[in-house]
């Protein structure tokens, strides 16, 4: 079976491991120098927000999946058109992280020689989604995931289709993958709209407040610092 990922979780354990020994060092050696004191404050900044960016992105994925677990779920047991499962690396990441202006990406490759098989930068048979921080972030990743769904299934056919109808586009145009004869864009706004109903009636008939992304950001960051 493939499966939804956090794209942080390879790395978070090493992550938490580096930040204890920081801290050890920072409050245990009181030999350290002001710059010295400040480098290992600069890297356990750093090691907060990648952890803090795992934490958002592990929250958001169950909100997502409480909302609206059939989508959750097609996605997570998502297949190619050679029968072989795909894994979907999903980030939250920081507004600034993201190219082009785009609030949310999916990749689109495929191996050297075969033009059926997804790759990313998490490997072979694996598809990377990038969606900012933002109030809309559970709606964007709808949205990718209609790309996704698309994409993954149909991804030589797409592939043709991409180099014929996006050629004159620059890099940065708003159009790929979102002309009116596009069928990943018709999927992704299938999604997206169908997202939205479900998280409307999920609003209606639940208690739970859905965090903001930035305030949760906010909030582990503000926990970190109180630590260090």
């Amino acid at each position: 079976m493939g499966e939804i990922k956090n794209g942080y979780a390879s790395e978070i354990e090493g992550m938490h491991e580096s930040l204890k020994a920081l801290n050890t060092l920072l409050h245990g050696d009181a030999t350290l120098s002001v710059f010295q004191r400040a480098t290992i404050k600069a890297k356990i900044n750093r090691l907060v927000e990648y952890i803090s960016y795992f934490e958002l992105t592990e929250t958001l994925l169950h909100q997502f999946k409480d909302i609206a677990p059939e989508m959750y779920d097609e996605i997570d047991a998502l297949n190619d058109n050679t029968g072989q499962p795909v894994f979907v690396f999903v980030r939250f990441v920081s507004e600034l992280e993201m190219q082009r202006g785009a609030a949310g990406t999916t990749n689109l490759n495929h191996i050297e020689n075969d033009r059926n098989i997804y790759q990313s930068e998490y490997g072979i048979r694996t598809v990377s989604v990038k969606i900012a921080s933002v109030t809309k972030a559970l709606t964007l990743l709808a949205h990718e995931f209609g790309h996704v769904s698309y994409q993954v299934r149909h991804l030589a056919t797409y592939l043709g289709y991409y180099a014929t109808s996006y050629q004159n586009e620059t890099f940065n145009s708003k159009l790929i993958g979102h002309n009116s004869n596009d069928p990943t864009g018709v999927k992704a706004s299938e999604y997206e709209n169908l997202f939205r109903q479900q998280y409307s009636g999920f609003l209606k008939n639940t208690s739970n407040k859905m965090e903001n992304p930035l305030a949760f950001l906010h909030g582990i960051q503000k926990t970190y610092a109180r630590m260090n």
